[in-house]
């Protein structure tokens, strides 16, 4: 079994522990603090056991949220952005990890495949779309996604890093002996930065480059520690000016990193905390705008997405309670979509 494929393992076993002990476009801040519950839309549609979506949605960006009931038969959540109103269930996911959006509006969503520990399924849906409009399969177990802005290209990160030319076809695959991959971001110049697991430290991971024209991937010296809790990875994304990176050390806030990048050297510019309180994240941070979304466990272990302003930080603005349709499911994915113009 790969590092990847066993710290997976190791994430729903630790999720499972814990809960039987009791565990684009810019938008502008989100002003007031404010809860926000789960919707009546929910119950109306849970049983129907298949993706629904409400009328008139299209007009408006959306918020989508992956979470999957003890691990399995896995859903995406579709909320208006930055409202949070509940407008759209996708199903029929093996384990959702990780999403991300390009800026079509676009959504990709990267699962197991039927189950398996062994490959993935990457689906892509329309904004606003109840069924996909492209499936892409990864031949080796997947985390995270990105998409070139410049290329149109589509990075899926793992065990390997599958390479898709438009988003579209056969990937191209590129693999290290020394590194597993958590979560991908694009910069600017088409260089996509990864998080990947440290072999020399178990609870710390190190940022790494694959080059635009590059086959070889490249460790980039931070002068800043990335710090996975209780198996959580780093997220990486571009937030129009820096390459973004997450730290997560143990029983800490969340820091994100600004970095400065010259060669193979980075350094942090700037950085953000992020105070979730009584509150646990869980997956990966999408930058939007001036917001950031993180998901995780909110207080009395509601599943929730937590929205704060970007790049202040502090305590969320706005929470959306209690994602999902069965109690405690491992919430993981996060990304906005933007409407496209008409």
């Amino acid at each position: 079994m790969s590092n990847l494929s066993f710290r997976l393992c190791a994430f729903n076993a630790a999720v499972a522990v814990a809960l039987l002990a009791g565990c684009g476009g810019s938008q502008p801040p989100i002003s007031a603090p404010a809860a926000i519950p789960q919707t009546s839309a929910v119950a109306r549609h849970a049983d129907r056991g298949k993706s629904w979506m409400e009328p008139d949605t299209k007009s408006s960006d959306l918020l989508y949220v992956a979470a999957s009931p003890n691990g399995q038969n896995g859903s995406a959540y579709v909320y208006t952005y930055p409202k949070g109103h509940l407008v759209q269930i996708l199903t029929g996911f093996a384990e959702p990890f990780g999403e991300c959006a390009d800026s079509a509006g676009d959504v990709f969503i990267v699962a197991y495949t039927n189950g398996s520990m062994t490959s993935s399924t990457i689906y892509e849906y329309a904004h606003g779309g109840t069924s996909p409009i492209a499936t892409l399969n990864d031949p080796k177990t997947a985390l995270g996604c990105a998409v070139d802005p410049t290329t149109g290209n589509l990075a899926v990160s793992g065990d390997g890093v599958a390479i898709f030319k438009n988003a579209s076809g056969n990937p191209t695959m590129y693999y290290s002996s020394e590194f597993s991959f958590a979560y991908c971001g694009y910069d600017d110049r088409s260089n996509l930065y990864l998080t990947a697991v440290d072999s020399q430290y178990g609870d710390q991971f190190a940022l790494v480059r694959l080059s635009e024209r590059s086959a070889d991937f490249e460790r980039i010296t931070l002068d800043a520690k990335l710090y996975s809790s209780d198996n959580i990875w780093p997220t990486v994304q571009w937030d129009g000016k820096h390459v973004a990176v997450t730290s997560d050390p143990y029983r800490k806030a969340i820091s994100l990193y600004r970095l400065r990048i010259a060669g193979s050297s980075a350094t942090v510019v700037s950085s953000t905390t992020l105070s979730t309180r009584e509150n646990n994240y869980s997956g990966e941070t999408w930058i939007q705008g001036k917001s950031i979304i993180g998901v995780g466990h909110a207080k009395r272990h509601y599943e929730a997405a937590f929205l704060w302003s970007y790049p202040k930080g502090g305590d969320p603005d706005r929470t959306i309670q209690r994602v999902g349709e069965t109690l405690y499911p491992l919430v993981s994915g996060v990304t906005v979509s933007v409407a496209p113009s008409h």
